[in-house]
């Protein structure tokens, strides 16, 4: 810690904008947030906050987790996570759910909370503040959780089947790897002993009262903190608090929450394994030290720390990126980063993790990955490598500050979660923003170098390696002393400095002659306005203000890849891969990241079956590179063929094992069902990757954007108008253009009828699950079907998740969406359901997957239609401030004269249960079904 306060008062010294103090000033706290502490010791954070409006979230954070339990009591930190949802004082049985999802707050998407290791949160998010009792009910379901839960015996036995099936749908390879090592990896630590998701031995047998022990002994108002943000009256929030939570007593000699050390190791940590299952090895090395103390994180050199170290990992990076490119290269990937030893506060440790080629050449990859760090911590960065860091980060601060007005309430209560639980700072975004663009700029590259070699270990000394691998015939795995060697031959290794290759020139060298504008009007429907351009390019221009800082661009047209044969199968799966991997114009892909530091831009092309689609976002200042961007797609994709070469090795790698894991044998199976085993659909397999031709995707590029003629482009966000349409004049209006552009047509349909694919597979954890699908190609599109099917699945949802996961206690995570889908002339309506389930039960879940769907065409519950109303209604509410909203809306009315806006909150309160029971009753009488199910074979064990 001495280096670390002595490097930030050096740092803060060179800035010229700050007074050089013997200490560094405090961080101000952000005055807009109200702080408090009752008298029970119990914290609280309230602030108003208006993005989006009439929007509010209620979280409570507890500081204890798994860790605070007992050998004996292993699973009921989590166990108790979920019982909150299951009866409290004010809201028993289910009502708690049941009233949320009165107020639009679905179960899951707002309505959540999670068990850590040493912290449990709850939240009630996206509540509407229309009423004030409603506000009040939140605090009340909080004041619930916090000390008045009934914990009644039958929901317990009901909730120990859910919380076994999470368990089994939480287990993989990576997972079963991981946990049998945990003690190896934490040795001493009771780290190594509380994963939160617990023993299910424990989970399956313990008594009542000891979960209860649990709760009375840890969830009292001293390891409790309350945060409130959205569209409130503050003053009304903090006088419920008091009311609620001031009563609340903490046990009379209340158990202190105690820091668990993680102890150092002389002798590097080395863990080898293997899972049948496992797709592809991994290797990872770590180096322990100290993290900083939440006592220390209250002042200036906390957040100058962070930063310098955030730029050196950030740097390194780019560095594995680049190195990865080079045949020889032994891994595929490789990524830095430094934070917490695993899950541990009071243990960090800077990480290395790499991917290589193959199982046997793990050694190699971990030495090659760890020479980039030594090298990066001999030699030090470049000038040039961190001042395109610096310009990147100020200008995500200049973002960041654009939109101070429209940050989300749950930005906020995330920085007062940790706030409370850890002492992170919550500064007043100006002053962050006016600080850091001071002292960015004025903090030297030595500082960075400096810490940077603080972090790279030469030393065994707190030394962790884990290496996973695929269990498979044949295959050689490395032994501790190769790993253990590879990092020795890695610092005796003769090393020289990198060499930054950047290319100063501009990525469009000579600038496209502006094309004409042949008309334009302007449509009252939507704000937007229609530009027609000379070369068939039409443009669809709308002016917003939602994100200050955001342009949104999706342009379509041409062919896609329906065009081609099933020769080009391989080529087609992998053009967007491709052409993701290319360079533009004389820029390779890494030179292109280089010139486009400090710019926030982004672009990418991508095949369509029907036709092409371009992508691209950017802030105003940026536009202009944005639109160079998407001229050199359709002008001048360049060949990148170190970039190609290793997207094909991530590819091999990632397909050699594909078929160990059983998930992905329940995709294929299910595409494969659905699109009644079409060669075009496919899933891309090892042996396809040598009939892959680089040279031909590159000429399928150019053919497809040879002519612009036909395409549109819909562009939402704020820009200056002048400037935009010399803009979209000069790059989109001088795309080439060649006659008419015919859209191809399409040649994947879903296939028809019944079809039931039921398998079995052996696993090393045994599993079930069940995908089934009920659609109609003969009811047409419209903005009412479209939330029909909606509301229908949504409902659905709602019916397997209190009869297969509440009543049956047969699945952790089940569902149902509708859709409804429109592509030229061909439409589509479907209802979708997912259950993966238990073995055991999964006759009972098959059963209500398929009875409930028939039930829902002959009733709907009116109770559940009411809560999908409301819940659709408050969502649309939200869509509108964003600009994707209004690129999808402007699209599909200008292609389809289909309005999704207008009307949609009317469509919606009109639906009767009539409506939508009529709405499946037309679905089934299509005919067509779909099932898919997975089962374990119980031979394997």
């Amino acid at each position: 810690m001495r280096i670390r306060n002595l490097l930030a008062l050096a740092l803060l010294a060179l800035c010229g904008t700050v007074q050089a103090q013997k200490e560094m000033p405090p961080i101000p706290r952000d005055p807009a947030v109200r702080i408090g502490k009752l008298d029970n010791g119990l914290t609280y954070y309230i602030r108003y906050n208006n993005w989006p409006e009439k929007r509010a979230n209620f979280y409570i954070a507890q500081k204890v987790g798994s860790l605070q339990e007992e050998e004996a009591q292993r699973g009921l930190a989590h166990f108790l996570e979920h019982m909150c949802f299951n009866g409290t004082k004010h809201f028993p049985g289910d009502a708690l759910l049941r009233y949320c999802e009165s107020l639009g707050v679905k179960f899951g998407a707002d309505l959540n909370a999670y068990t850590a290791i040493d912290e449990t949160v709850y939240n009630i998010d996206n509540v509407p503040t229309t009423r004030q009792s409603a506000l009040d009910s939140c605090l009340l379901i909080l004041r619930d959780w916090a000390g008045n839960l009934t914990l009644d015996p039958k929901e317990i036995d009901q909730e120990r089947g859910v919380i076994h099936e999470e368990w089994r749908l939480r287990t993989s390879a990576s997972s079963r790897m991981f946990e049998r090592n945990l003690t190896k990896l934490y040795p001493g630590s009771k780290y190594g002993a509380r994963f939160p998701i617990g023993l299910m031995s424990v989970v399956d047998n313990f008594k009542y009262q000891e979960l209860r022990d649990y709760y009375e002994k840890w969830y009292h108002p001293t390891n409790q903190g309350i945060i409130v943000v959205g569209d409130v009256d503050v003053d009304h929030i903090e006088a419920e608090i008091k009311k609620l939570f001031g009563p609340m007593k903490n046990p009379a000699n209340p158990a202190p929450v105690l820091s668990e050390p993680v102890p150092d190791n002389n002798e590097p940590i080395v863990i080898i394994d293997k899972d049948k299952e496992q797709t592809a090895s991994i290797v990872q090395m770590m180096m322990k030290h100290d993290p900083t103390p939440d006592s220390l994180k209250g002042d200036m050199s906390y957040l100058v720390y962070e930063y310098v170290k955030d730029v050196g990992i950030s740097l390194l990076n780019e560095r594995l990126a680049e190195a990865a490119l080079k045949p020889e290269c032994p891994f595929v990937g490789a990524s830095a980063s430094d934070e917490e030893y695993i899950y541990a506060k009071t243990k960090e440790a800077f990480s290395i993790a790499v991917s290589p080629k193959t199982t046997e050449l793990s050694a190699d990859a971990l030495k090659a990955a760890y020479i980039e760090a030594l090298r990066a911590a001999r030699f030090g960065f470049t000038q040039t490598e961190y001042d395109r860091s610096k310009s990147s980060t100020l200008s995500s601060l200049d973002r960041m500050f654009s939109n101070r007005e429209k940050r989300y309430n749950s930005e906020f209560a995330e920085n007062y979660k940790e706030h409370f639980l850890n002492n992170e700072p919550i500064p007043p975004i100006e002053y962050y923003y006016e600080t850091m663009k001071q002292v960015v700029p004025n903090i030297p590259l030595e500082a960075v170098n400096q810490l940077f070699s603080q972090l790279v270990s030469t030393t065994d000394t707190n030394l962790v390696i884990i290496n996973f691998n695929p269990e498979k015939d044949g295959v050689v795995y490395p032994t501790e002393n190769a790993l253990l060697n590879a990092v020795r031959d890695a610092r005796s290794a003769n090393l020289t400095a990198y060499v930054d290759n950047v290319k100063n020139e501009p990525i469009i060298s000579k600038l496209p002659k502006p094309g004409k504008v042949v008309s334009q009007k302007r449509s009252p429907k939507f704000g937007y306005t229609e530009i027609k351009l000379a070369n068939g390019v039409t443009v669809l221009l709308k002016k917003t203000d939602y994100k200050k800082d955001e342009v949104q661009l999706n342009g379509s047209g041409g062919q896609g890849s329906s065009v081609y044969t099933l020769a080009d199968y391989a080529n087609i799966s992998l053009f967007d891969n491709a052409i993701e991997a290319s360079g533009l114009a004389n820029f390779s892909t890494t030179e292109l990241g280089k010139a486009l530091a400090g710019k926030n831009v982004a672009a990418s092309l991508s095949m369509g079956e029907q036709r092409m689609h371009i992508s691209a976002s950017s802030t105003p200042k940026d536009l202009e590179t944005m639109f160079q961007l998407i001229y050199l797609h359709f002008t001048k994709i360049s060949k990148d063929q170190e970039q190609f070469d290793n997207m094909m090795e991530s590819l091999k790698v990632g397909l050699q094992n594909r078929a160990t894991s059983p998930d992905q044998a329940f995709s294929d199976s299910l595409n494969a069902t659905i699109y009644g085993h079409n060669p075009r659909v496919k899933p891309l397999e090892l042996s396809d990757l040598p009939k892959v031709n680089y040279d031909r995707i590159l000429r399928m590029a150019a053919e497809r954007t040879a002519n612009a003629n036909g395409w549109r482009f819909v562009i939402v966000g704020n820009y200056d108008e002048a400037n935009i349409r010399q803009l979209i004049t000069r790059y989109l209006g001088s795309l080439p253009s060649k006659g008419p552009n015919p859209n191809s047509k399409q040649a994947v349909f879903f296939k028809k009828g019944v079809s039931v694919n039921d398998f079995v597979r052996k696993m090393e954890t045994p599993k079930a699950n069940a995908n089934m699908a009920w659609f109609s190609e003969d009811i047409p599109y419209t903005t009412e079907n479209a939330i029909k099917a909606s509301i229908a699945g949504q409902i659905l949802s709602m019916v397997y998740i209190k009869k297969i996961r509440e009543d049956a206690s047969a699945a952790y995570s089940c569902g149902a969406q509708g859709s409804a889908s429109i592509e030229d002339k061909y439409h589509n309506v479907m209802l979708f359901a997912y259950c993966p389930m238990k073995p055991e039960k999964a006759d009972v879940a098959l059963q209500i997957m398929r009875d409930e769907v028939v039930n829902l065409s002959k009733q709907c519950d009116a109770s559940m239609l009411a809560k999908v109303k409301e819940y659709m209604a408050k969502e649309a509410d939200d869509a509108t401030k964003s600009n994707g909203y209004w690129g999808g809306v402007i699209s599909t009315w200008y292609r389809y004269g289909i309005d999704l806006h207008t009307n949609y909150k009317a469509l919606v309160a009109k639906q009767t249960p009539e409506s939508i029971s009529n709405f499946v009753k037309e679905i089934l009488k299509a005919g067509n079904r779909i099932q898919v199910t997975m089962m374990p074979d119980q031979e394997k064990k």
